[in-house]
């Protein structure tokens, strides 16, 4: 992991989450690159220019605040860190920094929620999980870091179309020593492929190198229940979540799926895309 990629709207749980970033990056050897989005509405020509070149020097004048306080974290010590800011909105902007930047992840908090399903991830960060392709860690908004020892990834034991999805989270496990436990919840009266399963097993195998991963089989009516009850019995430090293009994850970050397990996990969420 070369480059770390933090949105900031100057609030407490960003700064949270830049925390997480630091230590991550500092774990990997990744450098940090922390931006802040700044848009107005329009309003007319002439209005939106002078509104827009305000916002621009009044982010910058608050991105040079927070540099000082970055830099009197001893996290942050040794870490190289570049401030940034970009009109737009926040998911237009991580959209073209991923892109341009060649960003390995993207650290945000989930603070300022403003609709059900987003009560967890917060507006912005749910948007971005949904459309940014990058790998994604949603941070709980006063949720201090913690080593990562234990990583638990919900699975639906569906083949990955790239392996090298699971990537991050190897390097994530071996630079943090931490173990992986993949958890799949099935209801009791569904129908069970043993050769979709070993094949996922497999296909685990090949990818995580260091350690083979422990598999957890659950049977629970509600799948959301399920995961909710596994996780805080287990002591997961972090949560992996896969959004395919169909599958139940899916809909993770939509209204009518997985809104238990959303609106109350307490730990921070990796999202990543196959």
């Amino acid at each position: 992991m070369k480059k770390i990629l933090v949105p900031t709207d100057f609030s407490e749980g960003a700064f949270n989450a830049l925390i997480h970033a630091l230590h991550h990056a500092k774990a990997t050897g990744a450098s940090v690159l922390l931006v802040h989005a700044y848009l107005m509405p329009p309003t007319g020509t002439a209005v939106m220019v002078d509104i827009t070149d305000l916002l621009r020097k009044n982010a910058e004048e608050s991105l040079g605040e927070l540099r000082e306080r970055t830099e009197k974290l001893e996290v942050a010590e040794g870490v190289t860190i570049t401030y940034k800011a970009k009109h737009g909105t926040v998911t237009d902007v991580l959209h073209r920094m991923t892109e341009k930047e060649a960003i390995d992840l993207v650290v945000m908090g989930t603070q300022g929620a403003s609709g059900i399903s987003e009560k967890f991830l917060g507006s912005n960060a749910a948007a971005a999980a949904r459309n940014v392709k990058c790998p994604l860690l949603a941070i709980p908004a006063e949720k201090p870091y913690k080593n990562i020892e234990k990583i638990v990834i919900a699975t639906d034991l569906k083949d990955l179309q790239r392996p090298e999805t699971f990537k991050i989270v190897e390097s994530l496990a071996e630079k943090h020593d931490a173990v992986i436990r993949f958890l799949h919840v099935r209801k009791t009266d569904e129908s069970f492929d043993h050769a979709k399963s070993e094949s996922f097993k497999e296909q685990v195998a090949s990818t995580f190198k260091r350690s083979a991963p422990v598999f957890t089989f659950i049977f629970e009516n509600d799948i959301e229940d399920g995961l909710s009850d596994a996780l805080e019995k287990d002591g997961a430090d972090l949560l992996t979540v896969i959004q395919r293009e169909r599958g139940f994850f899916q809909s993770l970050f939509h209204n009518s799926v997985s809104q238990k397990l959303v609106n109350e996990a307490s730990m921070p969420v990796l999202v990543l895309h196959d």
